[in-house]
């Protein structure tokens, strides 16, 4: 692959919506002479009703070929023919393995988004695999809604490489350890927004991230619903590494007054919203 086909797939990698990217790798895929090409305008091509009616089906014969290993095609998001984001159900080690393998083959090149779908029943430490799943070139990643945060977090710590930009993890059971593992993960530089909301952690794992290095980047921050305290807010409020920040979304209530009165007094959170919170003190 040359240079400048490596760069539109970065471009396509950040934003699957990127129509100039695209047009501009449609014509490098027909200058190969790669067969990939033929699904940018095809619809257009259609010049009669009774050839548009036939458009859909086409489309959904060739999707199955070109369906990652071990995803299903009505859980993949498409454009132009290719794999940009996949929904994916974990029941334990085997579809780990799977996983493993639908990030590896070469159809998902182009996949940035990535939501895990945690079954009930599956063991913690079957989910030990996660580990090995390259989930380098990801923008996007979301395991909500479930209790297998903590083995998400360790999974991310274990990477070699992240291109994270948002990381959803809310309502899934994250604890202080967990905290702890991401905070410590150098990989997520350029990560921008965090959503932790309705998790296990305390002031320890706030204050852990607070601390890290990593989420200089971060412009979206999301606690609530989390057992914060005075401490944590504490932490925030003093954290040389978040004053990107555009939103913190967290509760007065789960601050305390000396929580809230920490935030206003913050001397390295953006301004905004240590006015904010100047607002709300005192009521």
């Amino acid at each position: 692959m040359t240079g400048s086909a490596a760069a539109l797939e970065e471009r396509l990698l950040e934003d699957p919506d990127d129509a100039g990217a695209w047009g501009a790798y449609a014509a490098w895929l027909r200058a190969q002479g790669d067969p990939r090409g033929d699904w940018f305008g095809f619809e257009a091509l259609a010049a009669t009703a009774e050839e548009r009616a036939l458009v859909p089906g086409w489309l959904a014969r060739e999707q199955v070929h070109r369906t990652p290993v071990g995803a299903m095609t009505r859980d993949c998001e498409w454009r132009h023919g290719f794999v940009v984001g996949v929904r994916f159900q974990v029941g334990g080690r085997r579809d780990a393995r799977v996983l493993r393998e639908l990030m590896a083959d070469p159809r998902s090149g182009l996949v940035s988004r990535l939501e895990l779908v945690f079954a009930e029943e599956a063991p913690a430490r079957g989910l030990s695999l996660l580990a090995e799943v390259e989930l380098g070139r990801l923008r996007s990643l979301r395991a909500r809604y479930q209790g297998r945060g903590n083995q998400v977090a360790r999974a991310l710590a274990g990477q070699s490489a992240l291109s994270l930009r948002i990381l959803d993890l809310r309502h899934s059971g994250l604890t202080d350890e967990g905290l702890v593992a991401l905070a410590g993960c150098e990989r997520l530089r350029g990560l921008r927004a965090l959503y932790l909301q309705r998790n296990r952690f305390t002031a320890r794992g706030v204050s852990a991230l607070a601390r890290a290095p990593a989420l200089a980047q971060l412009e979206v921050l999301d606690l609530r619903y989390n057992a914060i305290e005075p401490a944590g807010a504490a932490a925030l409020a003093d954290s040389p590494h978040l004053g990107g920040l555009t939103a913190l979304h967290v509760h007065a209530e789960e601050l305390e007054p000396e929580g809230v009165r920490a935030l206003a007094s913050s001397r390295t959170l953006p301004r905004d919203l240590v006015r904010y919170w100047r607002g709300r003190e005192g009521r």
